[in-house]
Formats: C-alpha cells, sequence, structure tokens
C-alpha cells in the first residue's frame, strides 16, 4: 500500500505539468476502475488524526468493487449486506462517480430513508456530499471540461457538463425513481426505509441495476425478503474481512454495544438485529424437530382477521410441555375457506388425531364484515372453540416462563423448525412497539401466530400462573372434535 501512495503522489506531481502524462492516465482509468479508486479517490474518517484518506482498495474492497462493476455492466441488482464502517456506502457512491466521469449515458439516482441522509450540503455524512468531497480532490484535468459548482453543483443534483450525465438523489417514498431512466440506483440503509416494497418496485421499471445496501434489521422487511429469496445477486462484508479488525477489536466493541446493536451493526445476523424483541430468552434450544405423539390430543388455536386468520397445532405432554407441532397462515383467505384448509392440513399431518380447539376470545363478538361471529362460522364447519379472557401481558408472560423452563434438559416450550411463522415471530418480528412500552407491536402476520400460542398456552397452562381464571368454554361444554 505505501508503494501505492508513493506511485499516486509522483503521478500527480509529474501529470500536473503534463498534458501528455494526463491523457495516459486517464486512458488507463477508464481502462481500469480499480486504478482509478487507488490513484484518484479520497475518503474521509473524521476520527483518525489525519481525516483525509486516499481511498487504496483492501482486497475485500477489491473484489465487492468488481462485483459492483459487473452488475453496472450487466445491468443486474445486486444486495449488499454488511457489518458498518467496512466503506461500502463510500465505494458504491464512487463506482457511480466513476461512470459519471467516464462513461456517457451514465445517470444515477440515489436514495436514503430521508432527505437529510441523501443530501445535506456540509455535511459529509450524506451521499451527494461525499461525491462532491471526492470530485474536489480530483486533480483539475481529470474533472469535467467546463464544469462549475454555481450551475452543475445543486442540492440533489451533480450534472457533468461535459457528457451530460448527471447524479440526482431523492428520500424513501411511494414512487421512487419514477419517471427517470437511470444506469443504476442506490438503495442506502434500505432496512431502515419506510414504503420499502412500493420503493423498490418503483425504481424497477426506471432501472435494470437496483444496488441495495444495508445492516440487517430482523427478518420483516423487503431487505432480508430480497436477501433470502434466491432471485438477487448477494455480496456479504462481514467485519472480519477487514485487515484492521481482530478479535480484539471485535471484544472491545461487544463492550459498547447491546445484543440488538451488535448484531445489526457488526455480525450481519438477521435474528437478533431487531430492537425491543419481546422474546429475548427464546434460543437454538427452543426449536427442534418433533413428532406427533399419538397419546395426545392436539390442540388447533385460531386467531381471526378478516383475511389473515392463523392456527397453530400443539400438544401438551405429561411434563406440561408446550410442543408447537405446525402452522397454517391465511392469505387473504376468508375464514370458511380457512377453516376447510386448516382441516384437511390436519387429515393429512395428524390422520388420527382427536382434536380440541381454542381461539380468539373476539370471535365470540359480531361486527359488520359478517352476519355471523368468526366462532359461529367455525361452528358451521364442526369445529367448537373454548376461549378464555385474559391480559396479553399474562399470556407473554407464561410464554417466557415456558421457554426458560427445562424438564429433563428440554426447554418447556419447543417449536417444529417447520413454523417458519413463529420461529421469525420469536425473533424479531414480534417486538415491542417502543422500548419499555409494553405493548407489542400489532404486526401481520407475526401477531396472529403469536397470539395463537398466547390463546393455547393460557387455556391449558393458565391455571398454573399466577391469579389468572379457569378457563371459560364456549358452546358445547368441552366438546373435542376429530373427523
Amino acid at each position: 500500500m505505501s508503494n501505492r501512495m508513493s506511485q499516486r503522489a509522483l503521478w500527480l506531481q509529474q501529470a500536473a505539468s503534463s498534458p501528455e502524462l494526463q491523457q495516459l492516465l486517464l486512458a488507463q482509468c477508464r481502462r481500469d476502475i480499480r486504478f482509478w479508486f487507488n490513484h484518484f479517490c479520497w475518503t474521509f474518517d473524521p476520527r483518525l488524526p489525519q481525516p483525509h484518506q486516499p481511498f487504496t482498495l483492501y482486497p475485500f474492497q477489491e473484489e465487492a468493487l468488481l462485483e459492483v462493476f459487473a452488475a453496472l455492466e450487466q445491468g443486474q441488482d445486486l444486495l449488499i449486506e454488511k457489518s458498518r464502517d467496512m466503506g461500502i456506502s463510500w465505494l458504491v457512491l464512487l463506482a457511480f462517480q466513476y461512470y459519471w466521469l467516464f462513461r456517457e449515458g451514465a445517470n444515477f439516482h440515489l436514495g436514503s430513508r430521508k432527505q437529510e441522509a441523501v443530501d445535506r450540503k456540509g455535511d459529509i455524512s450524506t451521499l451527494m456530499e461525499k461525491l462532491r468531497y471526492n470530485l474536489s480532490w480530483l486533480p483539475a484535468w481529470m474533472k469535467p471540461a467546463g464544469f462549475q459548482n454555481s450551475q452543475h453543483d445543486n442540492l440533489l443534483r451533480l450534472l457533468n457538463p461535459a457528457n451530460g450525465n448527471i447524479i440526482t438523489g431523492e428520500s424513501s417514498n411511494e414512487n421512487f425513481g419514477r419517471g427517470g431512466r437511470y444506469k443504476a440506483a442506490l438503495f442506502d440503509e434500505f432496512p431502515f426505509w419506510p414504503a420499502q416494497d412500493a420503493a423498490y418496485a418503483s425504481a424497477g421499471q426506471s432501472t435494470p441495476c437496483r444496488v441495495v445496501v444495508g445492516t440487517p434489521y430482523g427478518k420483516n422487511n423487503r431487505f432480508a425478503e430480497l436477501r433470502f429469496s434466491g432471485q438477487v445477486k448477494t455480496l456479504s462484508i462481514h467485519w472480519s474481512q477487514h485487515p484492521h479488525k481482530d478479535t480484539n477489536w471485535y471484544d472491545a466493541q461487544k463492550s459498547r454495544m447491546s445484543e440488538d446493536e451488535l448484531a445489526r451493526e457488526l455480525d450481519i445476523n438477521y435474528h437478533l438485529s431487531v430492537k425491543d424483541r419481546v422474546f429475548r430468552n427464546f434460543s437454538e434450544a427452543n426449536k427442534g424437530e418433533l413428532s406427533y405423539n399419538k397419546a395426545y390430543r392436539v390442540i388447533r388455536s385460531w386467531d381471526f382477521g378478516y383475511h389473515c386468520p392463523a392456527c397453530l397445532f400443539i400438544q401438551i405432554d405429561s411434563d406440561d410441555r408446550v410442543l408447537v407441532l405446525g402452522e397454517v397462515v391465511g392469505k387473504e383467505d376468508l375464514l370458511c375457506d380457512f377453516a376447510e384448509r386448516v382441516k384437511a392440513w390436519g387429515r393429512e399431518h395428524f390422520p388420527e388425531a382427536v382434536f380440541e380447539d381454542v381461539c380468539d376470545p373476539a370471535g365470540a363478538q359480531r361486527s359488520d364484515k359478517s352476519i355471523q361471529t368468526s366462532i359461529e362460522i367455525l361452528n358451521s364447519k364442526g369445529i367448537y372453540p373454548n376461549f378464555d379472557r385474559s391480559q396479553i401481558k399474562d399470556g407473554l408472560e407464561l410464554i417466557r416462563m415456558k421457554l426458560s423452563a427445562r424438564i429433563d434438559n428440554m426447554p418447556g416450550l419447543v417449536v417444529d423448525r417447520s413454523c417458519t411463522m413463529l420461529i421469525e415471530a420469536f425473533e424479531g418480528g414480534y417486538r415491542y412497539v417502543t422500548s419499555g412500552a409494553g405493548i407489542p407491536l400489532q404486526e401481520h402476520p407475526y401477531e396472529d401466530v403469536m397470539d395463537c400460542l398466547r390463546y393455547a398456552v393460557i387455556y391449558k397452562c393458565g391455571i398454573l400462573y399466577k391469579n389468572l381464571k379457569k378457563p371459560r368454554a364456549y358452546r358445547p361444554q368441552n366438546r373435542y372434535t376429530g373427523y
């Protein structure tokens, strides 16, 4: 790296008075984006004694740059999941600036969660200001001919007057990038965008290359969906790839961070990265490969919704252990159709089972959506659920107790690995609105499956929990139904 620095300084000095060398260097830059980065790009880090730093690529950054370059050349979407402070936002931005300088017909669009993160002059933390910063450090003979700050550098807009290329910026919104035509669009800090789905879809008609960058924030967002869809090229940049970061550095950072901050900022851990998770005591030990035991009834626990009902299949064994065997989650289902789907699923997986049903007590109430209550609809399908009216916090506390309990070294609550929605709810999909508020975020379908579990544990185990009343049975009393 020191040789590169020396070469950089020498060429800049010699080129200042040599038009021939200037043309040679420009030609080499056009041939190799890595050459331009290593010899002409700069970055800024106020934590260092000398904050102005030449951007000399580390090996992991060079590999990442080539991936970004390939996505731009081929017109393909690219997702980059990363630890913080790896230089990736700078790298993507300067890759865009490279095209803006050296390739005709290369317009770009930049986005972040709010406009103050996209552009605010003088604020180096913003996307556009990083481009201005690097542009200011380029030698005059490399800057666009005729470029004048007053005319070509405006808020949310950089124009190259020599070739007509424009880099624009915009905050997150449902119509992000709509109406423009771009070589690529950057979605920076995408897990924290509002209107993620609409913004991503909107830009899809404006550019063939959406570069999505972020640190994980749970699995219930568009960023995580894209990451695990298998449909988007994904690049993972972990802190351990950085030559100046080792286990001692990590331990020092760990001592300064909460669990969710560490998971989000450094570990690229989707499960633990969400702030204010309700069930922090849920762990790998609470997941398993479960088998149906014919000796016990199967509880079907129902949560109602106009188009998003849910049902869990649960057994309680002789040790009062809660075993969640399966889940069925509605998608635009009316309850009458959903009930038939649940019955069919149960017949397929538990053909000899005797079923006991429990449900949301709100199902006994009438609404303007149907002349029948939800429980009456289930009754018409031969399903007669019981219910208990209890406080949400009581059910959540009982679930926590079950998660932490150990019976013969096995947790008191185990979820089969096939129950992906419930597991995601435990791992952060089901969370508090704000820290310490005590009120879970009402977010489908995680709320639905967790409510199913809550009804079941209150109904079957609540009598063991302090101050909980014995469950009330709905008509007919204690009726169990099979098929």
